[in-house]
């Protein structure tokens, strides 16, 4: 359960919470089951236990998450634009009404079985992220970075993925219907059994060797020339324009 002392020193605000951070960084916070709800800008929760934590109408714009343990945490109405949340563990958590991940860094992260529907991740990075079995149904990942991501059976129904790069991402059994991938770059992505009807794959990249200009500073293991894989997938009503 939470430890008062913790809860006490949030509140003095982050400066403060940052401070003692930096003074006392072998000690991991338990905030599990906690409900936040204040303006926590650019505060140090890496490493911290705020499993089923509530965090509701909370500002966490440019947070430090890293390794923090999410699991089952209820967020409503939160900024987390340009938070790093690298290898943070989200699974089973639920985000409603308007949660924003715009630029937010979620590489290697786990969200296994989260609810993230209709929320904004625009620009986000997840680099080898796991999303097997995530909600993912009309969100707005328009130009985020989902290289190497884990998308087995995600469900992305009515998703703007628009620009998107999912260069060897696993989207076997996914559901795109009705999804926005105009533009996307698909070369090497595994679509097998997935549902693409309707979706709209206007302009995207199918197929080539990569692009090692995109690749960025922790992709450098794309060197096995992957094909796209659309083996029984649904394309029915889908637009292949270009």
């Amino acid at each position: 359960m939470v430890d008062v002392d913790y809860l006490t020193l949030l509140e003095l605000g982050v400066e403060a919470w940052n401070h003692w951070r930096q003074n006392n960084p072998q000690i991991k916070p338990n905030l599990s089951y906690a409900e936040l709800s204040a303006t926590l800008d650019d505060i140090n929760l890496s490493h911290t236990d705020l499993r089923y934590a509530k965090i509701h109408f909370a500002e966490l714009q440019d947070a430090n998450l890293v390794n923090a343990d999410l699991r089952g945490a209820d967020f409503t109405i939160v900024d987390l634009s340009g938070a790093d949340l690298t290898h943070a563990d989200l699974s089973d958590g639920l985000f409603l009404a308007s949660v924003e991940f715009c630029g937010a860094n979620l590489s290697g992260v786990n969200l296994t079985r989260a609810d993230l529907g209709m929320c904004v991740i625009t620009h986000g990075l997840f680099f080898r992220a796991s999303l097997s079995g995530v909600n993912l149904t009309h969100a707005n990942l328009s130009e985020a970075s989902l290289r190497f991501a884990d998308l087995n059976g995600a469900n992305l129904c009515g998703a703007n993925l628009f620009g998107a790069d999912l260069c060897a991402a696993d989207l076997r059994g996914a559901n795109l219907f009705g999804a926005d991938l105009g533009k996307a770059d698909l070369r090497g992505a595994d679509f097998s059994d997935a549902n693409l009807t309707c979706a709209n794959l206007r302009g995207a990249k199918l197929v080539g060797s990569p692009n090692f200009g995109k690749l960025g500073m922790y992709d450098l293991s794309y060197l096995n020339d992957r094909r796209l894989n659309l083996s029984k997938a649904n394309l029915n009503g889908a637009r292949l324009s270009k």
